[in-house]
């Protein structure tokens, strides 16, 4: 019990304005469409989310957003030949004026932890000061993903984790060893493909 709870599910807002949550996590490991499963979740609360595409390395990543977005009926905000950092601010401002509350950083992914890629994430957290920071884990990892959370964590400051692909063999053993490692909650579980599938 101790080593399960309590568990704090929910997403900081501000009291106005725009809100921000900045996605983050290695490459695989589901972030597009977690970004598209959470915007759903907090669209279904009466909030207006909008998504950023900030993985500018991976065209297919822009598009995927584009799509899930166009399914969801929420706006996707990407801005061709402007770095992540630069995206990720101008898409606050871009917000504001589409009567969006509460944006999501789709931000860039790597197959293995390195510090080019971690340095990006610090910057866009330092241009926009997000309210929450999420790190995507997916569950089939197993205990790799302790040290990537624990980097991610030290790095950035993460507000908790959301845990995919637990609808597959994935036994979830993970979860336990991030949360004792790190003192961060488990805020959502992945549990399938559609884009209602996603558990506090």
């Amino acid at each position: 019990v101790g080593l399960m709870g309590p568990v704090d599910t929910t997403l900081a807002f501000g009291s106005r304005g725009v809100s921000s949550i900045m996605m983050v996590g290695l490459q695989g490991s589901g972030k597009t469409t977690t970004t598209a499963k959470l915007a759903r979740f907090i669209q279904k609360s009466g909030k207006k989310p909008m998504m950023v595409a900030a993985d500018i390395y991976r065209p297919a990543a822009i598009e995927q957003l584009k799509v899930l977005g166009g399914r969801l009926d929420i706006p996707v905000f990407h801005a061709p030949g402007k770095n992540p950092t630069q995206i990720c601010r101008d898409a606050l401002e871009a917000a504001q004026f589409k009567g969006c509350n509460v944006v999501l950083f789709d931000t860039a992914g790597r197959t293995i932890l390195d510090d080019t890629l971690m340095q990006e994430l610090v910057d866009i957290k330092e241009a926009t000061h997000p309210e929450n920071i999420l790190l995507v884990v997916d569950a089939m990892i197993g205990q790799e993903s302790v040290n990537v959370a624990s980097e991610f964590d030290r790095r950035l400051d993460l507000s908790g984790f959301i845990l995919t692909k637990l609808d597959g063999d994935a036994r979830g053993g993970a979860a336990l060893s991030i949360k004792e490692v790190t003192k961060k909650p488990v805020k959502f579980l992945g549990m399938g493909e559609s884009l209602d599938r996603l558990e506090e």
